[in-house]
């Protein structure tokens, strides 16, 4: 059962209202639906699922948040774009300018270089990573230097949502632009997009 508030948009809109524990436990289901082994120990139902996040989310085999690494690799695809395909938010981003402050199907417009639609606004996405760990809202807690597979720290009190939406303007939708929301906050302009580590 869709929670999404704009039912009007159709069974191909992006879903919305769903907290980040919500998003967690529909990727649980769908990895048992095809035999995958879960990322998540997930309880509770609706609104009241609460869900643990794995400590290293690459190793597992099921369906997942993507990390915030995965997630703008995915939306730069190789390219120096400053939105998930093209340098013209109107070419490739549902934002506020151009949507009429609702969600739209996906992928009416331009996908970006892997194929891949509306990873610049339509909607945030949730993804993996805690946003901070000390009560310090303006900055993540990632080792310095260099790192590989960076997944955030799983203690935190926030989680990111990346990606901008329907009811921002073109800023909110750069591949660069992070957000953070409590994992319980769930509204009109927040979903999700799955990953997977392939085996």
């Amino acid at each position: 059962e869709s929670p999404s508030s704009f039912t009007d948009c159709g069974g191909d809109c992006p879903v919305e209202e769903v907290d980040w524990h919500m998003a967690a436990a529909y990727a649980d289901a769908l990895s048992a639906s095809e035999g995958l082994t879960s990322c998540y120990v997930c309880s509770g139902s609706g609104e009241e699922t609460e869900c643990e996040a794995p400590e290293d989310p690459y190793a597992c085999e099921g369906y997942r948040l993507g990390t915030e690494a995965e997630w703008e690799n995915a939306a730069r695809c190789g390219e120096g774009t400053v939105y998930a395909g093209s340098d013209d938010p109107d070419l490739v981003a549902w934002t506020h300018g151009n949507s009429s402050s609702i969600t739209h199907p996906v992928a009416t417009l331009a996908p970006n270089t892997c194929g891949l639609y509306d990873m610049s606004g339509n909607v945030w996405e949730w993804v993996h990573d805690g946003y901070a760990s000390d009560g310090d809202l303006t900055s993540v807690n990632y080792p310095e230097g260099s790192v590989t597979d960076p997944s955030g720290d799983n203690t935190a009190s926030r989680r990111v949502a990346r990606g901008g939406g329907c009811f921002y303007g073109p800023s909110y939708a750069r591949v660069s632009y992070r957000y953070h929301h409590d994992p319980d906050s769930h509204n009109t302009n927040l979903g999700f997009r799955l990953f997977r580590t392939m085996p």
